[in-house]
């Protein structure tokens, strides 16, 4: 039920979201996926409770899109469908097929198509058409073969008469029948997808979708006569939909950038027919209802003391008779509280009975002789007819030996058979005489206790037989035999004791069910989205992110760096938009005294007589970069403040020092007690002139992030001796 009632909707989203490669407009897909739910095969399924075109109304958009991608028509150039997407129809082909078994021989003629646009490549194509077409074939199997020829019209659930529609309601997607409209209603849509065939561009999507909607027309008009129309008018209207969707996509700037003429008004009138159809269909069905004829009844089928009396040990039936005419009659022998869904396909399977059909022919002929025992040997108590049957049948029953009539219910007339009737009857040897004695039965098995008897008795069941049969009594396996010409029978000793009796399928039957099952199992397997392989190498190698080390990033570890971030912004400079410290502001410009050339560099001597005693205050280190102590803004501090003077001359000269106080060694700014000898200096260590020039700046030393800190240098102590 929720899914009958359900699938209109249910209908709107799958086309909604399988139309998403065919066009990039939401508005347009809207408006298909509105116009596909309301169409009236789907609405007419909703209405007279055809389970079968209700589920087809929600696969046939994730049908023809698989389809199509297993095709290869999506796919750019000459690239092939994926066998994944030709799973993917398979497995839903076959769903599709055990509910309406029309859209196979559908399939069948657009795959033949395909066949013929892919000719140049048939060793690829050719495997796809079997895998897609052969699944549900073995799947479905052997159901699927008893379907030929003319078994590909029906449909899951009640059988229902067919309903005629006109040539114009089948050129408008309208299959007759309650719950539809008439097909004017959707000629817009006709339009438009015929209005697509003019379009420059996408040829091959167009034209794709015409071919489904003519071969989902021709498969109409063939079924319109034997069966319901509305599975086929579904694939004829969604194909429509999407060529008119194909169509529409781009229209206006297309009609717009054309002088004004007969085109934009035809092209008004089409729009305005294919927006106001669907909305005209939606609006009527809901405020029209979905429950005509279709209604909400107790699933009890006959009166209520005949379903309780069917469920008694002696599990009678009930002949339940309809027909339009006097001339044909349709019956049906129900057992409980009526028929239930799949009845009617487990029956036909099971075959007809000959024996059956006779007995219900010379019932409705009045022949005069005497039915009841021909009806008890199908344990048939009650006879009903259907309300709408020719008087003529009720004055024939009522006229025939062996019935009574009980009642003139609403559902109709009943009539009683005047004799004990049942299931499971012992039956005295032929020629005896004697009467049936009923046995205590189930609706399948029999577990009771029977009595002693004369030899040649028989175990005489009302079923069909069949080699899933078997009784034991007492645990010894007795005879099958079959009575009547058609049903089963077991032959019984004289003793009595422990009857059992049990139907079991085939090994056969089991085996070929446990095998279809696994067939499906991998079919869904095999359909499922794997990872994708599309590599696009025009695009540059993505950079590998390492990953960012999260060890002893507890909540104590941020505790200790949150403080001591804050106690850094308290000490330094404040931070700059990275986080690092910002540059000092920028000092006033200070006057550079002159330099000496080349030849005064190379012969001058550093005159300064403190290096030759060691001095405490500066010097250079290892990389002869100067090591002078400032102050905060980069200014020498004064001389009376250290025991030498770090320059010599009282002010900043490049190249005023002494040579020979580099002798013997390099500079040791840890040796505050002076050094006798010092090692020569070399000028070639500094590159040119024996001195870098970057390495100076205008205002002193070079910059440095620690010496704003630090103003007396990076070191251990101070000038003066003190620790830093």
């Amino acid at each position: 039920t929720l899914l009958l009632v359900g699938s209109v909707p249910l209908a709107g989203f799958t086309a909604y979201f399988a139309s998403r490669p065919l066009v990039e407009s939401r508005l347009l897909r809207a408006w298909a996926a509105v116009a596909y739910a309301f169409l009236p095969a789907a609405t007419g399924a909703l209405a007279g409770g055809r389970i079968g075109t209700a589920v087809l109304a929600v696969l046939l958009p994730l049908i023809a899109r698989a389809g199509v991608a297993a095709a290869g028509l999506t796919a750019p150039g000459d690239t092939r469908g994926s066998w994944r997407a030709t799973w993917t129809y398979a497995l839903l082909l076959t769903l599709a097929t055990a509910f309406t078994p029309i859209v196979w021989p559908v399939a069948l003629v657009l795959g033949l198509g395909v066949l013929a646009l892919r000719r140049r490549d048939l060793a690829a194509y050719g495997p796809r058409f079997l895998a897609q077409l052969g699944a549900p074939l073995l799947v479905l199997a052997p159901w699927s073969l008893s379907l030929l020829p003319f078994g590909f019209f029906r449909e899951a659930g009640l059988a229902y008469e067919p309903s005629t529609a006109s040539a114009l309601d089948l050129l408008g997607a309208n299959p007759g029948g309650p719950g539809t409209v008439s097909g004017l209603m959707l000629i817009g849509v006709v339009l438009a997808a015929l209005a697509a065939l003019l379009r420059s561009e996408r040829h091959l999507g167009i034209r794709t979708a015409w071919a489904g909607a003519l071969a989902g027309l021709v498969f109409a008009v063939l079924s319109n006569d034997s069966a319901w129309a509305g599975p086929a008018t579904l694939v004829y209207g969604l194909a429509l939909l999407a060529a008119a969707t194909l169509g529409a996509d781009g229209a206006r700037a297309r009609v717009a950038e054309q002088s004004f003429g007969w085109r934009q008004p035809v092209a008004a009138l089409i729009a305005l027919a294919c927006a106001v159809g669907p909305v005209l269909l939606a609006a009527g069905w809901m405020i029209r209802g979905a429950d005509g004829p279709l209604q909400r009844r107790d699933p009890v089928q006959v009166p209520a003391f005949v379903a309780e009396e069917s469920g008694t040990r002696d599990q009678a039936r009930t002949l339940v008779l309809d027909s339009d005419s006097a001339a044909q009659v349709r019956y049906m022998l129900v057992r409980g509280s009526g028929a239930r869904m799949g009845d009617a396909e487990t029956a036909a399977v099971d075959g007809g009975n000959g024996t059956l059909d006779k007995v219900v022919a010379n019932l409705v002929a009045g022949s005069g002789a005497d039915q009841a025992d021909q009806l008890g040997g199908f344990a048939v108590r009650y006879v009903m007819v259907h309300r709408g049957a020719p008087r003529e049948v009720a004055r024939v029953l009522d006229a025939t030996p062996g019935l009574s009539r009980l009642s003139q219910q609403a559902g109709g007339a009943l009539w009683r058979v005047d004799r004990e009737v049942a299931r499971a009857s012992i039956v005295p040897a032929d020629g005896t005489g004697g009467e049936a004695r009923p046995v205590a039965a189930g609706p399948v098995e029999i577990h009771t206790e029977i009595p002693e008897g004369p030899e040649g008795r028989v175990l005489r069941l009302a079923d069909t037989a069949a080699e899933g049969w078997t009784a034991t009594l007492d645990g010894r396996p007795l005879t099958r035999t079959t009575v009547d010409g058609w049903a089963q029978g077991f032959e019984l000793p004289a003793s009595g004791g422990r009857l059992d009796v049990t139907y079991d399928e085939p090994f056969t039957h089991t085996a070929w069910l446990w095998a279809q099952g696994l067939l499906a199992v991998v079919l869904i397997v095999m359909a499922l989205p794997g990872r994708r392989r599309d590599i696009d190498d025009d695009l540059p190698e993505e950079t590998a992110v390492t990953a960012e080390d999260l060890a002893g990033d507890g909540r104590r570890a941020r505790r200790l760096r949150a403080q001591a971030e804050a106690e850094a912004a308290h000490d330094g400079p404040p931070a700059g938009p990275d986080g690092e410290a910002s540059a000092p502001p920028p000092q006033p410009p200070v006057t550079v005294p002159s330099q000496p050339d080349h030849a005064e560099w190379q012969a001058g001597e550093y005159a300064d007589p403190a290096y030759a005693g060691g001095a405490q205050g500066g010097g250079a280190d290892g990389d002869g970069h100067q090591q002078w102590a400032t102050d905060g803004y980069g200014r020498p501090y004064p001389q009376d403040a250290y025991r030498q003077d770090p320059y010599g001359q009282g002010q900043y000269q490049q190249g005023a020092y002494r040579q020979d106080t580099y002798q013997q060694g390099q500079y040791d700014p840890y040796a505050y007690g002076g050094s006798p000898e010092q090692p020569g200096y070399d000028p070639s260590s500094y590159g040119q002139q024996g001195y870098d020039p970057a390495s100076a700046q205008d205002y002193g030393t070079p910059y440095d992030p620690q010496q704003q800190n630090h103003p007396h240098g990076t070191g251990h102590q101070r000038p003066d001796g003190s620790q830093q």
